[in-house]
């Protein structure tokens, strides 16, 4: 009962203070002054101006207005590149030492390298650069150009040959992509944009672009020809047509066949009821090549990007070549609480697909054993590609990543195994440690096992000297690597300093047995490489790379391999 008298008070008491009106809040008294003042803005008010009508001045007066102190800073974020300018233009300019020597042990073949012959240079060094232009509103407001090119300088090597009495090339230490000087312009193009007047609407997102540029449609490719875009928030449109260059060697220049395509993609987001979805498609054509005797080639590409929510993405891709199906593509990313990301993505390659780009198609009714097929990577055969990968941030500095891989192979029982499409499960993960915010340790490791067929190992011998073993059981078994890094840093575009140290165990099938030489079906390898990259105030860079590498078990003639690059950068 005492219980309930409570309650029932507490009821009458509530409903006396809600039929009395509220008393108004008032300060009976001053409040306690302190001493405490908030800090002054950066930009005080003038003395000169006078306060507001009504208002007393309170507080301290202002300090008196100080002269800026007369000194020039160079923002870094805009020291590369400041779009306030009509001209720009960049130059590396580098050095780079190659070596290796012999270590007077025998190859696997029983010869001894550099033993009364040289066959191969033991230094080579040459010079190289690249530069790049740019200028914006230049004669025309709405024109934008850009040119690059690099140049190499390098010495032809070659030795004495005694048999011959004349000097013959020899092989260099490391191979490059070029044998002797030379330039080539890498890309160089003219733009126009803003160059409809505003009357006609949208068409003012029109831009055009003639040169030599790269394109991204069903493939990337490098062309020389003319290339009309318009870009707008929901539609995106692009149509191009001339010829390819080459990306590897200007020899084949003047043979490359005629490219042309175009691509489209709608946003749905930006519509009045917008959904969450992102449409495009992409089209690429090439004709016939004399030179390397490839036919033509039609290629399209068609992507679907859905985004349910902000930390989530589907994306899915068809590919087709000809008419067929070439490979299908599905990426899901999901981001978790900010610092957590996963990746999946899946890819079924066909057979219909190109070996390894659209110029380079599959020919039904060729020769398996022709000399072309050495060193190319073989027919193509259906295979499933799929990886999960997974990276989080703990405690603001340390990072984490994992990564599983594998591929299952879809050919069929009669067709013949290819070494580049067999099964594989793949795993790895890495971990970085920042200290102190100028400092960082990472560990890498990543280990894969391939499945093979497997057949006896053919015996070298006189009796067997046309036989040669089935691709689908030549390649390695599998292979374990292990890597470190510490890299220390001053400041973006200051100074900083990394080394890299890696150790790698490979393990090979025994597709071939030697009765007179041991052949090795283990290789073990090692390397480092130490890179010091300073910057001499916003404009000047200043680079240098040193790499080596462990003996070769499979190529116990040499004693490894060492390489020097130094580049200094200007940009203005």
């Amino acid at each position: 009962m005492r219980t309930l008298g409570v309650i029932v008070l507490g009821v009458l008491g509530a409903s006396v203070a809600q039929a009395e009106p509220r008393p108004k809040l008032q300060i009976t008294r001053d409040p306690v002054r302190t001493s405490l003042r908030m800090r002054r803005a950066a930009q005080a008010t003038p003395a000169s101006v006078p306060p507001a009508a009504g208002r007393p001045v309170v507080g301290p007066m202002p300090l008196k207005a100080q002269a800026p102190a007369k000194t020039r800073t160079v923002d870094a974020a805009t020291a590369l590149r400041d779009l306030r300018q009509s001209m720009s233009f960049s130059v590396n300019v580098g050095y780079q030492l190659d070596g290796s020597r012999p270590s007077g042990r025998p190859s696997l073949d029983g010869a001894i390298a550099n033993a009364g012959e040289q066959d191969f240079a033991t230094l080579r060094s040459y010079g190289f650069g690249e530069g790049y232009a740019s200028t914006r509103g230049v004669g025309l407001s709405s024109l934008s150009t850009y040119f690059s090119a690099r140049f190499q300088v390098a010495r032809k090597l070659t030795a004495f040959d005694p048999t011959l009495e004349r000097d013959v090339p020899v092989a260099p230490p490391i191979s490059t992509w070029f044998e002797r000087s030379g330039t080539e312009v890498r890309s160089g193009w003219a733009e126009l944009r803003d160059f409809v007047p505003e009357r006609f609407g949208p068409l003012r997102r029109l831009r055009v672009r003639a040169g030599d540029q790269f394109l991204y449609s069903s493939w990337q490719v490098r062309m020389l020809g003319l290339n009309v875009a318009y870009e707008g928030p929901a539609l995106s449109i692009q149509a191009f047509a001339g010829q390819r260059r080459s990306g590897y060697t200007r020899a084949l220049d003047e043979s490359q066949p005629q490219v042309a395509g175009g691509t489209v993609r709608v946003d749905l987001r930006f519509l009045s009821t917008p959904l969450p979805i992102a449409l495009a498609a992409s089209y690429l054509t090439l004709t016939s090549s004399d030179a390397t005797g490839q036919p033509g080639s039609q290629s399209a590409l068609f992507e679907a990007d859905w985004r349910p929510r902000d930390d989530v993405a589907v994306i899915a891709s068809v590919r087709g070549l000809d008419g067929h199906v070439a490979t299908q593509r599905l990426e899901v990313r999901a981001r978790y609480k900010e610092v957590t990301n996963f990746v999946f993505d899946v890819m079924r390659r066909d057979e219909d697909d190109w070996r390894w780009d659209p110029t380079l198609t599959v020919r039904r009714q060729e020769d398996v054993l022709e000399a072309r097929r050495y060193l190319d990577l073989g027919p193509v055969l259906p295979q499933l590609i799929g990886s999960v990968r997974g990276g989080t941030l703990i405690a603001e500095n340390v990072d984490l990543l994992a990564r599983v891989a594998g591929a299952v192979d879809l050919r069929d029982e009669l067709t013949p195994a290819n070494s580049f499409t067999q099964s594989y499960l793949e795993v790895g993960g890495a971990l970085e440690v920042r200290l102190r915010r100028q400092a960082a340790v990472a560990l890498s490791a990543l280990t894969r096992t391939t499945r093979r067929e497997t057949a006896e190992p053919i015996i070298d011998t006189p009796l067997f000297p046309d036989a040669i073993a089935t691709s689908g059981v030549t390649g390695e078994a599998g292979f374990t690597e292990l890597g470190t890094r510490i890299r220390m840093t001053l400041g973006a575009r200051r100074f900083s300093a990394s080394l890299e140290l890696y150790g790698r165990r490979t393990r090979f099938d025994a597709a071939y047995a030697d009765p007179m030489t041991a052949v090795p079906d283990r290789d073990l390898r090692g390397g480092g490489r130490l890179t010091v990259d300073a910057w001499l105030g916003p404009r000047v860079r200043l680079f240098a790379q040193y790499d080596a590498s462990s003996e070769l078990d499979s190529a116990p003639e040499i004693n490894g391999y060492r390489s020097l690059r130094l580049i200094a950068s200007g940009v203005y």
